[in-house]
């Protein structure tokens, strides 16, 4: 089930802005920072029920999707991926404010 939310908001993100490299890489990042702050949330301010809703349907991040679904060869060479993501999806957030400036 983790899968199938992570895949479908990445690619609802993507389709519905832009169909280029950075726009995948900003719907990565942003569907990662969402999964930590609802993890986040979880953890400090629900209990009961909600908790296990959150808990059971909502993954803790990427990588812990990665890690659950795959064998150990192949998640070492998704993390990395998703590293490289993410120092990409720096690169972009840097550009940016810097150009602002």
């Amino acid at each position: 089930m983790d899968v199938i939310i992570l895949i479908a908001v990445i690619v609802l993100f993507v389709f519905l802005f832009k169909r280029t490299f950075s726009s995948f890489v900003y719907a990565v990042a942003v569907t990662d920072i969402f999964f930590r702050i609802v993890t986040y949330l979880k953890i400090r301010l629900t209990s009961g029920s909600l908790y296990a809703f959150l808990d059971r349907y909502i993954p803790s991040n990427i990588p812990a999707v990665i890690e659950k679904y795959t064998n150990d060869e192949f998640s070492i060479v998704l993390i990395w991926g998703y590293v490289i993501l993410m120092i990409v999806f720096e690169f972009y957030a840097i550009r940016i404010f810097m150009k602002k400036r």
